[in-house]
């Protein structure tokens, strides 16, 4: 009789290490996943573009360093409504830097990017563009939004990011003057 409790708890003992073991593997092994880049099967320019040389999740690789000074023309850029080019850029570079930056992209709300790409594809409605690089710009942040929209794409966020960081050091007239290089607009000459 002895015997068979000791083989009882043997089993028990090995079956519970195993367990263990087999837990530690799995959790390791999401911890790990969790760090691999998103694979997507869209080439949009917009995305590809901003997303070049991208090793890590977070936007804080290497930018140029082009210097940038001095705030644009505010007739530039009109939205429908008749407000300033300037705050619908600086409004939604904040939002990205307060939900994107810092290592966020991977663990942000889709929810609350989709709504803001929704958003933002309103906004762009019927904007007046007098400058054919920024035109450019913001049909790629279009076509990037749509993305983001239709479906959860952290690389579409991304780029997102990138383009309304660069626009709003060009449009705005930062000190800070890193860029990602992203845009066709650089500033005015």
């Amino acid at each position: 009789m002895q015997w068979k409790k000791m083989i009882f708890w043997l089993v028990g003992i090995i079956v519970g290490v195993g367990g263990l073991t087999a837990s530690v593997v799995f959790a390791t092994l999401i911890f790990l996943e969790k760090d691999k880049t998103l694979k997507t099967d869209n080439d949009k320019p917009a995305v590809s573009t901003a997303a070049t040389n991208s090793d890590s999740d977070s936007d804080s690789e290497e930018m140029s360093t082009e210097a940038v000074n001095e705030p644009i023309d505010k007739s530039i850029v009109t939205l429908a409504d008749g407000s300033s080019g300037h705050d619908f850029i600086s409004k939604w570079h904040d939002f990205y830097n307060d939900t994107l930056g810092w290592g966020r992209l991977e663990t942000t709300d889709y929810a609350e990017q989709q709504k803001a790409a929704e958003s933002i594809l309103s906004q762009a409605e019927n904007i007046v563009i007098d400058d054919t690089s920024i035109a450019a710009d913001l049909e790629h942040i279009k076509e990037a939004a749509k993305l983001v929209a239709a479906a959860d794409n952290r690389d579409a966020m991304r780029s997102l990011h990138r383009y309304f960081h660069d626009l709003d050091i060009y449009f705005n007239g930062y000190d800070y003057n890193q860029t990602f290089g992203v845009t066709e607009f650089k500033g005015e000459d």
